[in-house]
C-alpha cells in the first residue's frame, strides 16, 4: 500500500509540474524541456525508476527540440536578411527611372491639350472585337473606339484626344476601360495599364513609389521601362 501511495504521489507531482509548466508556454522551450525532465527524475518511484531507454529517448528529444529551434532561428534570420537585400535593391533601382517612361498595371493616365495619348492593354485571348471606353475626370464617357480581330497578347490604340464629335479636349487625367468578346461572343480578361514619365520617387514604409504623370504607381507594378 505504501508503494502505491508513493507511486501516485509521484505521479501527482510530476503531472502538476508539466500542467505549470506548459500552462505558461503552450510551446516547450529547452529550459522548460530541461526543467521537466529533472522534476521526472527528482520524483521518480526509487522501487521503479526510469528505464536507461525512456531517459536515452527524452534526451534524444530534447536533442531534436534544439536543432529544430535552431534551424527555425536560422531560417528567421536568412528570411529578414533577404528581405532587407530585396528592399535595397528596389530602393537603388527605382532611383535609376527618374525621367524615363514606364509601364505599369492601371487605367489612368494623363493627356496634354492638343496632343494624343497612347493606350495599352493585354487580351488574355483572340477577340473578334474589342471597344476602348474613355472617361473624364468627373467619369463621363468621351470617347468611343472599336479594333476587331485582335489576337492574344498586348495592344496599344492612339487616341487624338478628340471627343465624339471631333472636339479638342482639355488635358487632365482620363482613364479607359477595355471590353473585348470572342468569337462566340464570350467575354475575354483585359489587363489595362498606364504610361508615363518618372519625374519622382518618394518612400511609403521602406518601399519606393514613382510618380508618374501625377500618379503614385508603386514599384511592383511597373511591367515595362521605356
Amino acid at each position: 500500500m505504501g508503494d502505491m501511495i508513493n507511486s501516485i504521489t509521484n505521479t501527482n507531482v510530476v503531472n502538476s509540474a508539466q500542467q505549470n509548466i506548459v500552462s505558461d508556454n503552450a510551446d516547450l522551450g529547452k529550459y522548460e524541456f530541461l526543467q521537466l525532465l529533472v522534476t521526472q527524475l527528482k520524483n521518480q518511484d526509487p522501487l521503479s525508476p526510469m528505464q536507461s531507454q525512456d531517459f536515452a529517448a527524452q534526451l534524444a528529444q530534447f536533442s531534436s527540440l534544439e536543432r529544430l529551434m535552431d534551424i527555425d532561428n536560422s531560417l528567421q534570420q536568412g528570411m529578414d536578411a533577404d528581405m532587407l537585400l530585396a528592399q535595397t535593391i528596389h530602393n537603388t533601382m527605382a532611383t535609376t527611372f527618374i525621367g524615363k517612361e514606364v509601364l505599369a498595371y492601371g487605367d489612368s493616365f494623363s493627356l496634354l491639350s492638343g496632343e494624343s495619348a497612347s493606350l495599352s492593354f493585354e487580351l488574355n485571348g483572340s477577340v473578334k472585337e474589342a471597344t476602348i471606353e474613355i472617361y473624364d475626370e468627373n467619369d463621363q464617357l468621351v470617347r468611343t473606339i472599336k479594333m476587331t480581330e485582335l489576337e492574344k497578347g498586348r495592344h496599344s490604340v492612339e487616341w487624338d484626344g478628340m471627343d465624339e464629335a471631333g472636339n479638342a479636349l482639355n488635358g487632365g487625367i482620363y482613364h479607359f476601360k477595355v471590353k473585348a468578346i470572342d468569337e462566340q461572343d464570350n467575354a475575354v480578361t483585359v489587363q489595362t495599364f498606364t504610361r508615363g514619365i518618372v519625374s519622382a520617387i518618394k518612400y511609403e514604409q521602406g518601399q519606393p513609389v514613382l510618380l508618374v504623370d501625377g500618379k503614385e504607381i508603386y514599384f511592383g507594378e511597373v511591367v515595362q521601362i521605356g
